[in-house]
């Protein structure tokens, strides 16, 4: 098995990494020999079944060089608030080693603390570390796609560590998780794709199957096809989480399952059952869109709540939320060069008008646009024919695209990174001479510019998520 090292330094800003000297210095005349330890990094990360080395660690003694003993441990992390306690292992610590230089390979997944206890007869110094054992799909960039026969892919590419980036590696998409990951499972008839905690899931529509994976490794842990329990049932996507493992999924027959990701079960509340819905959007809650009738649902304890009469004077071309603000795009059924711009939340109990004015020409929004909402910069990205747009929220409506793409490629998915300083967009080029016919592009959320592509790294893009570390 090769031999990598992989050391981060993202929580030594957040805590204070504590050692401390047994015993006092000097006994009688005598100055003892201290043992000073220094590390270029306090928070390390090692891979899951694959040795980790570390040698980057400077141990002197102040006065006679005697020799010296070392004891490797580690075990279960202890905070203190926001920051480390000041004997972060001390219960649980596990002896793995007495050599100066650090060898192992660690088999469970997670962060823990590390500690290195050196002693010379005189002294004794203890160094902590915060240690996270990952796998090498732990945090990154997350494509799903399907090709013309409605065969899934995962694409990945995984965000590097300071040192990886100081060192020159280029990150790289792989487009064989699955194959790699789970050989003989195919994704049927995929249609979206949704982080839960510790579960990736993925849905299908026409054989109603729901794929859960481990978040951490890709692992198909389950794969239940829920069309003999509800036949009619075909999911199109995500709607959100109502509360702790009840994941909402919005299906082909206008109904709102759900789905229980830890015991892999899936119900049709009955207060679903006389409820139609056309649509769905994420956020806070979920929200549900029935634009026949101009109503928004959401679910709370033992029903719904509904928007009832408010919008029914209106057509809505789109719902999205920012943050735990929902904002809608209205115009007037009987008028619809009047555009009503409106501000709720996810029980509706709320409602205000951001702006309601008549434009000169037809918005550039509608229901099939893709929405994405940024707190960070009070605003929604959404797309509308090929084009990607940015309202802000507090103005009317934009006229102008932000990102204009070049005549043969498709924006089939949109999203934002973590920190939501980038903004995704996945493409589609149908005539591609290339295998792989989708692309993901880029941009810088506040100025628009085009910061990377990927060309060729997925069939037709459904979701881009950027996979968070559990």
């Amino acid at each position: 098995m090769k031999t990598r090292i992989y050391i981060g330094i993202g929580l030594s800003l957040l805590f204070g990494i504590y050692s401390c000297l047994d015993d006092h210095t000097s006994v009688g005349d005598k100055e003892l020999s201290e043992i000073t330890i220094t590390a270029e990094h306090d928070t390390l990360v090692a891979y899951f079944g694959e040795e980790f080395i570390l040698d980057h660690l400077n141990v002197e003694q102040s006065g006679e060089e005697l020799p010296l003993s070392y004891e490797w441990g580690y075990g279960n992390l202890k905070m203190n608030g926001n920051e480390i306690a000041e004997y972060p292992i001390r219960d649980s610590l596990r002896v793995i080693s007495h050599d100066p230089q650090l060898r192992y390979t660690f088999r469970e997944l997670g962060t823990f603390g590390l500690s290195l206890k050196v002693e010379n007869g005189e002294s004794i110094r203890f160094k902590y570390f915060v240690l996270h054992i990952d796998t090498e799909f732990s945090e990154g960039i997350t494509v799903l796609s399907r090709d013309e026969a409605g065969k899934g892919r995962l694409s990945f590419m995984k965000t590097l560590t300071k040192e990886e980036i100081d060192a020159g590696v280029e990150p790289f998409f792989r487009t064989d998780i699955m194959e790699t990951i789970n050989p003989g499972i195919e994704m049927e008839d995929v249609t979206d794709m949704v982080q839960a905690n510790e579960r990736l899931l993925i849905s299908s529509d026409n054989t109603a199957r729901i794929y859960n994976m481990d978040v951490r490794t890709f692992d198909v842990n389950g794969m239940t096809s829920f069309r003999g329990t509800y036949p009619t049932c075909s999911f199109r996507g995500f709607a959100g989480i109502s509360a702790q493992n009840n994941m909402y999924i919005y299906s082909d027959d206008k109904s709102a399952y759900v789905y229980d990701y830890v015991v892999d079960e899936l119900i049709l509340t009955r207060y679903f059952e006389d409820v139609e819905a056309d649509a769905f959007c994420m956020g806070e809650k979920p929200v549900f869109i029935n634009y026949e009738k101009s109503v928004l649902y959401s679910p709370r304890s033992g029903g719904l709540n509904e928007s009832g009469e408010r919008f029914l004077a209106f057509d809505i071309h789109a719902v999205c939320f920012v943050g735990s603000k929902l904002y809608m795009v209205n115009t007037m059924k009987t008028m619809p060069t009047q555009v009503f711009l409106a501000l709720t939340n996810a029980t509706f109990s709320s409602l205000s008008t951001v702006k309601f004015y008549p434009s000169p020409e037809a918005i550039k929004i509608d229901r099939e646009s893709i929405c994405v909402g940024c707190s960070t910069l009070s605003c929604i990205f959404y797309t509308y024919n090929n084009a990607v747009y940015c309202w802000n929220v507090t103005k009317e409506l934009p006229t102008e695209p932000i990102v204009i793409l070049p005549d043969g490629m498709e924006i089939t998915a949109l999203s934002m990174s973590a920190d939501e300083n980038l903004l995704y967009v996945g493409l589609y080029e149908e005539n591609s001479a290339h295998a792989l016919k989708g692309s993901l592009y880029i941009y810088d959320a506040k100025d628009y510019n085009l910061v990377k592509t990927y060309p060729n790294i997925a069939d037709k893009p459904l979701r881009v998520i950027y996979k968070k570390r559990v």
